[in-house]
């Protein structure tokens, strides 16, 4: 043989490179009659076909179809290590076709042609038909052969280089080594950008990347990587295949494993066995190792993304791709720690996020409605905590269903991506169907007698991120408030805009198709607009004065459960808010120090010298440290008061600074006491730390 490595390339090619699952010999079927394919090739065709078609005596005949009348084994195609030729008609043996692998840039399969596209533009191209290599007719096994053919041809050709063009790579690749160990990075990067340019040749497009990886940046790195994988045609597996892998290492340098994880997957789906990095690893056992990494860091970090990047999923039996922009697939069988309602998953099918529930996903086709109803059933529950006598829920712009008939249009697996790739900004909108639904589902007439002190119930979802709600909650606390009306509308608590749906129907319907399912309309029509719903809620709300004594206490907490609800994102601030409004927590050991300490106070003020010995012994035997026992004492004597307290106490100040005070002015600072929401145990504590001192 001439090529080893072309032909190493065949021989791998059959056995692995499959369309649909099924290899090259189950679309072409060897006959020992007028088509054979290497090793089964009897020595006398193979003497026959030296002599007829003049090939070298070391040329290594691959593949023969024979299409002479007789076999004569002169007229047909037939595949070498060099080259293929092709002679139409017996009656003209100089009328051929001879393409040699070394001036193939790549070959692609479209029409039932094999286009052999040399290097240059795309109009340098020899293109033979698909039957010269072939007898069976049918399309299918004509497309299936088509596939495989141009996929193990483009690997064949990728083997040879022109000699004009290896001397300038190799001059290229000396001088860009010599100048790297120089330490002339820069120099270095020029002269590789050169021959990129010059050449329009990809070869040496991952070590520019890493060069500019190495100088800080970092984003024109993979910009020059994508440029580059999509200036290739799709059957390049070879250079596409290295490109990924040197953009998900790009990513994986710079802490970024979500990315790499898409772009890895590309590599483990279309990396040839062959294909090898600078360290000779095989690159496809190296990705799928890599993948299986970024996997399980994926699935376990899932729900610290943010919403935005993870508001949409998809579960599938098996992953075939992962480059979507506007959701994410994941493996059905290796789920992150997120729930779904009863007998979901289902693979393949869309999943929306709940927008303050993390670990909640629902179904897409109903997911409008559940979060409406959610929405609307702790607005609800708010409503009869605060003193609700009667609760209204109707649809203000509901209609009739809309009965158009539609045409039932399929689309089965194997389609091409850019058919099914949506595009424009188009809205058709299902005007009738989610107002049917919210009608039928959530219109709402309730009355309740309410006993109760108003209050926030616990576990509340959608409060924290509703301005309205807590205003609401103010003003109900306040005591004046007997009617209000609140409108809902779906738009606001719609996480997927309209705008996105075309493009989310085109991901989706992809994987459907890659999954060999068929997509009817009926679930196009999943991912049309809806109109916005509004829903009029009347609540009617019993005079505050009617129910039970609500405790300055209670409001206080009720206040604070709201500003913590709020701030659950800053947590150190609300720390700081609550340690303004309430006592320092202490344990029971605490709590009885204390107490002995005020015991001490009581008399005169002050603590005896004899009295703070014992107070010592007491406070080692509770296991209280001195650092600590400081603290209490200083709480006690100098207490860390709100504004409202310090007014309260400064008011309680001068009336007793005046004498004893009155009942009328008892009465007053009570009123005062009320208005600035403090307890009476809390007014009753101020005091006595006055009057200690």
């Amino acid at each position: 043989m001439v090529h080893k490595e072309t032909f190493d390339a065949f021989c791998e090619g059959i056995k692995t490179e499959t369309y649909w699952k099924n290899p090259l010999t189950y679309y072409v079927k060897s006959n020992n009659s007028d088509l054979f394919i290497y090793p089964n090739i009897p020595s006398d065709v193979k003497h026959k076909i030296r002599i007829n078609w003049g090939l070298n005596l070391d040329e290594e005949i691959l593949y023969v179809r024979d299409s002479s009348f007789w076999n004569d084994r002169n007229q047909g195609l037939v595949i070498t290590d060099c080259g293929i030729i092709c002679i139409p008609d017996n009656e003209d043996m100089n009328d051929r076709i001879h393409i040699l692998w070394e001036s193939i840039d790549h070959v692609e399969y479209k029409d039932e042609l094999l286009y052999f596209l040399g290097y240059g533009d795309r109009d340098n191209n020899c293109p033979i038909h698909i039957s010269h290599f072939l007898k069976e007719t049918s399309a299918y096994s004509k497309r299936g052969a088509g596939y495989i053919f141009q996929r193990i041809f483009t690997r064949m050709a990728q083997t040879q280089t022109p000699k004009d063009v290896d001397e300038d790579l190799r001059n290229t690749c000396e001088l860009f080594d010599n100048l790297i160990d120089e330490g002339k990075n820069d120099e270095a990067l020029q002269i590789a950008l050169d021959y990129r340019e010059r050449t329009s040749n990809t070869i040496l497009t991952p070590i520019i990347a890493k060069l500019y990886n190495q100088k800080g940046q970092y984003i024109k790195a993979l910009q020059l990587l994508e440029d580059d994988f999509n200036s290739l045609p799709e059957e390049n597996l070879y250079w596409r295949s290295q490109l990924k892998y040197t953009k998900y290492s790009l990513y994986e340098s710079n802490n970024e494993l979500y990315k790499a994880r898409k772009d890895c997957l590309y590599v483990v789906k279309n990396a040839p066995s062959d294909l090898t990095n600078e360290d000779d690893v095989s690159i496809l056992e190296d990705s799928m190792q890599d993948f299986r990494r970024y996997e399980d860091f994926y699935i376990q970090h899932f729900l610290e993304q943010p919403y935005n990047e993870r508001k949409l999923i998809v579960p599938v039996q098996s992953y075939t791709d992962l480059s979507q922009k506007k959701l994410v697939v994941v493996d059905i069988n290796n789920l992150p720690a997120i729930n779904f309602p009863m007998g979901h998953p289902v693979a393949n099918q869309l999943y929306v996020g709940h927008p303050y529930i993390p670990s909640k996903y629902i179904p897409f086709d109903n997911y409008e409605l559940e979060l409406i109803e959610d929405k609307i059933r702790e607005f609800s529950q708010i409503m009869q905590y605060l003193g609700a006598t009667e609760i209204n829920i109707e649809s203000v712009n509901s209609s009739s269903n809309n009965k158009d008939v539609n045409t039932d249009q399929k689309l089965s697996g194997g389609a091409d991506y850019k058919f099914i790739s949506g595009s424009g900004n188009g809205e058709r909108y299902i005007t009738n169907k989610l107002l049917e639904d919210i009608s039928q589902h959530i219109n709402l007439h309730q009355k309740f007698s309410p006993k109760k002190t108003p209050m926030l119930p616990n576990n509340l979802v959608w409060y924290q991120n509703e301005p309205s709600w807590q205003r609401l909650y103010n003003q109900r606390m306040q005591g004046a408030l007997l009617e209000h009306e609140e409108r809902i509308e779906t738009k606001k608590s719609q996480v997927v805009e309209n705008s996105e749906l075309k493009k989310i129907s085109a991901e989706v319907k992809w994987l459907f198709v890659q999954a060999n399912g068929n997509w009817e309309q009926s679930m196009e029509e999943k991912f049309e607009a809806h109109e916005n719903a509004i829903l009029s809620i009347h609540v009617k709300f019993a005079p505050l004065d009617s129910l039970g004594k609500t405790s300055v206490q209670d409001t206080i907490k009720g206040t604070i459960k709201n500003t913590m609800n709020s701030l659950t994102s800053y947590a150190s601030s609300v720390g700081n808010i609550i340690h303004k409004i309430l006592p320092v927590d202490m344990t029971d050991i605490e709590k009885e120090y204390l107490d002995e300490l005020k015991a001490c106070l009581e008399e005169d003020g002050e603590i005896s010298s004899r009295e703070r010995r014992l107070l010592n012994r007491l406070r080692e035997r509770l296991g209280i440290t001195e650092g600590r026992a400081e603290e209490l004492e200083a709480f006690l004597l100098n207490p860390q008061l709100t504004e409202e307290e310090q007014e309260y106490l400064d008011e309680y100040k001068i009336c007793k600074e005046e004498g004893e005070i009155s009942s009328r002015e008892k009465r007053l600072l009570d009123k005062l006491r009320v208005k600035l929401r403090i307890s009476e145990d809390r007014a009753r504590e101020l005091e006595s730390s006055l009057d200690l001192n």
